[in-house]
């Protein structure tokens, strides 16, 4: 989570506003008390270093002395931090919106930005230069598997352990040690393409990555665990379904919470070697996981759609069902910004209502986190990623999943995990094409 740090009371007032409007009030946001010169504000910042949030400063063009002296301070304190001077006088001088637009954009460096110096290093600042979107994610690419597929598949050599830059509508742009080498669609409804690549490779180390991002990771846990606090004394429950994101969250709140209920909601067409990983993972965690399995009629409700989601909503009803019978609930998920835009537009905090359970809480502790911060969080712990990760899949849903590209059903065809009526359909429609 973050702390929007700004110099003036009445600057704090329109970045309030905003964090009430956009982030439910579950952002923080200070003033420096008016102070203009360092000397004025050192106390102040003396009791915000404490907060273990993730400092954004603000600051108008007329404070641009000020917020030199506090990028030093925040520098020698070695926690991610970032500031941006506006182009306005004073910070409130700018139109809410645009302030906002700034606050979605200085939050994805945080995920996005790197820093190249023989080795993936998470920095806001970017001098990397990799494009800033807030609807774009980055992930690691490795493993043996991943490799040998991208070669087979798509002719591409991603070296050890290759970068990604995630853009919308799954086109994918691959780096290997401080070059792109790559780019790669692979839109949902459509065939994989690649749209150029170039015979280069660089040998990146993968335990070099962890080691040079583990302060930054520790903080955002820190931030995360931070959030989290506030909701004790609920029943903590995680929905868990194996993937990357779940998985990290079922970790960060095991540390936050004494007791952390993990319910995994088996499909009848669950993706290979989860039930394996989630049994393998739960024990070394040491947490409870309760499991219901969902069947899936498809002779009676046909191949889900992406316009006739069925089986989403059986999963769904499923997981309440078991949520029910806990007198408190509180669910922790994994939703991240860089997934969709409608996932980043929602506030970390949601108030649900249905007829199962009434009235409860989802909160998302992750919400601004990387899937190569995922990923990292995950191994620095000293747990192995779901295995599927290790072969080229981004996510991981079903083997009948309308979300699957076509990339992600050739690894499954090869893999021979299709569903025989689900190939027969999947190929069909192809040959009419």
């Amino acid at each position: 989570m973050f702390h929007i740090i700004v110099r003036a009371r009445k600057d704090a007032k329109a970045l309030q506003y905003i964090n009430d409007r956009n982030y439910g009030g579950f952002l923080r946001v200070s003033s420096l008390g008016g102070g203009r010169r360092f000397e004025e504000v050192e106390n102040i910042l003396e009791e915000l270093k404490e907060n273990p949030y993730i400092p954004i400063l603000l600051f108008g063009e007329k404070e641009r002395e000020l917020a030199g002296d506090i990028n030093e301070y925040f520098s020698e304190l070695g926690k991610p931090f970032y500031s941006r001077i506006l182009r306005t006088k004073k910070v409130r001088n700018m139109r809410v919106d645009e302030l906002y637009t700034h606050l979605e954009e200085i939050k994805a460096r945080f995920r996005l930005g790197i820093k190249w110096d023989g080795t993936y290093n998470l920095d806001p600042d970017n001098p990397f230069g990799i494009e800033i979107n807030p609807d774009y994610d980055i992930y690691l690419a490795f493993g043996d598997a991943f490799r040998e597929n991208m070669r087979e598949l798509l002719g591409i050599d991603i070296g050890s352990v290759s970068l990604v830059l995630r853009k919308l509508m799954n086109q994918e742009v691959y780096y290997s040690g401080s070059m792109k080498i790559a780019e790669v669609s692979k839109r949902i409804g459509e065939g994989t393409e690649v749209l150029w690549r170039i015979p280069h490779t660089e040998d990146v180390s993968l335990k070099d990555i962890i080691k040079a991002n583990e302060s930054y990771i520790r903080a955002f846990e820190e931030a995360s665990k931070s959030f989290l606090e506030q909701f004790k004394g609920y029943d903590i429950i995680v929905p868990w379904s194996g993937g990357k994101d779940s998985t990290a969250t079922l970790i960060l709140a095991s540390k936050v919470f004494k007791n952390v209920t993990a319910i995994y909601v088996k499909m009848e067409y669950e993706m290979p070697q989860t039930d394996g990983y989630v049994e393998k993972l739960a024990k070394k965690l040491g947490i409870d996981v309760i499991e219901t399995f969902v069947p899936m009629p498809v002779d009676k409700y046909g191949i889900p759609t992406h316009y006739n989601r069925w089986c989403t909503k059986m999963k769904v009803e499923a997981l309440y069902k078991e949520v029910a019978e806990f007198e408190n609930p509180i669910l922790v998920v994994g939703d991240r910004d860089g997934e969709s835009a409608r996932r980043r537009l929602k506030p970390p905090v949601i108030e649900r209502e249905n007829e199962i359970l009434g009235t409860f809480l989802e909160i998302m502790p992750i919400k601004f986190w990387s899937g190569m911060m995922v990923q990292l969080y995950i191994l620095m712990n000293g747990f192995d990623l779901h295995p599927l990760y290790y072969e080229g899949f981004y996510r991981l849903g079903c083997t009948i999943c309308p979300s699957l590209a076509d990339w992600e059903i050739k690894l499954l065809d090869k893999r021979n995990e299709l569903p025989e009526f689900f190939k027969k359909f999947i190929f069909g429609q192809k040959e009419e094409e």
